[in-house]
């Protein structure tokens, strides 16, 4: 790959909402994930985390994530609650793959930034390389992320992880390359040029 089909994959990446049923692979999602770690990372501390989701684990997190959205546009027990609730689980359902990316949290503050950054870097790997192999990805950082029944599933303690993110992977659906990609040109961020 060249520079120019490099930038041309870059700037061609968007993030997707709609896939298809066709599965994801394992060596499809193996290649993602080995992209994700070699993301830049201060003194080498490595601080993601993944977590691959099950079937049992989606269906569970399908009821978390329901409840919670739910919970945010409608009353309990009211119709339009129970409307609400259905929708979102199958949705969630729908996804093909889900990936759940936290972060290792470390003791002192500037290592935490450091890591949060580095793990960001990972997260763009793995789109990158989703995209190049004809998937996309939604990064999520909804409040299932920061939801108590979250971490039981995947046995992770919030103490010594963070989530950060979930990823819902999928093969494109249509073309989601039509959204907007319209970027600030570089004589507005940059300067001393």
């Amino acid at each position: 790959m060249n520079a120019f089909e490099l930038l041309t994959l870059i700037k061609s990446r968007r993030t997707c909402y709609q896939f298809s049923d066709r599965p994801v692979e394992f060596a499809e999602l193996e290649n993602c994930l080995e992209a994700a770690i070699w993301a830049p990372n201060h003194k080498l501390t490595q601080p993601w985390r993944f977590w691959v989701v099950s079937e049992a684990q989606q269906k569970a997190l399908a009821e978390t994530y329901a409840k919670l959205r739910a919970e945010s546009r409608a009353e309990p027990n009211s119709e339009n609650y129970q409307m609400i609730y259905d929708a979102a689980v199958e949705k969630f359902l729908k996804i093909p793959k889900m990936v759940l990316v936290g972060q290792a949290l470390a003791d002192d503050e500037l290592v935490r930034k450091e890591d949060y950054a580095a793990c960001s870097c990972a997260i763009q790997n793995f789109q990158l390389m989703a995209w190049q192999m004809g998937m996309g990805v939604q990064w999520s950082t909804g409040p299932i992320i920061k939801d108590n029944h979250t971490y039981q599933q995947i046995n992770a303690d919030s103490q010594q992880i963070e989530l950060i993110g979930v990823l819902y992977i999928g093969h494109l659906k249509g073309d989601c390359s039509t959204q907007n990609g319209k970027r600030k040109p570089l004589s507005e961020v940059v300067f001393g040029l």
